[in-house]
């Protein structure tokens, strides 16, 4: 079984003010449930060869893009996805990154489901612009936390996390 950690971040204390520049000229809107096949697509591509990269199928990455629009994660309740407040990021009406939010309902907050970047437009700045367009969102509806749970080793997304200053949790 894979390891993954939980990660919080005070939300009051978050400063969404700071200059987001990209190496990449891209349009930003929010996630709609007719994109469930280009987030698979993009799911997969992000995946493919990183610790996440379980040999999923197109089909398995349709099933786990339909769990989180149907409010579930692991086969079990999970909470209801917040589309308003997940996006998607686009170069030349390609689909190249996603930021995708949700209730956790056990924990009472919102969390950071998915970042997802396309392999070709990593460290661009995409997931970085992405989730902090989900947490300026998130702070201005007054959440006094968010959570993410990320795959023990994936260092590109730890490092994105705790460079915007997430904390892991500890027990």
């Amino acid at each position: 079984m894979t390891n993954r950690n939980e990660y919080f971040l005070k939300l009051p204390g978050f400063s969404h003010s700071e200059a987001l520049l990209t190496k990449a000229n891209f349009q930003i809107r929010t996630v709609q449930t007719s994109d469930a096949s280009s987030l698979a697509e993009l799911m997969l591509d992000a995946y493919r060869g990183t610790v996440d990269d379980d040999g999923e199928t197109l089909d398995d990455a349709i099933a786990e893009v339909n769990t989180f629009f149907a409010g579930e994660r692991g086969g079990q309740p999970w909470g209801q996805p917040w589309l308003e407040m997940s996006y998607l990021a686009f170069v030349d009406s390609r689909l190249v990154g996603a930021c995708l939010a949700g209730e956790w309902s056990e924990r009472q907050l919102p969390i950071i489901a998915y970042v997802l970047t396309s392999a070709n437009w990593k460290k661009r700045g995409i997931g970085r612009q992405l989730l902090y367009q989900v947490l300026k969102d998130l702070s201005g509806k007054g959440y006094p936390e968010v959570r993410a749970v990320i795959t023990e080793g994936n260092k590109p997304s730890e490092n994105l996390f705790l460079q915007i200053g997430f904390q892991r949790v500890t027990t």
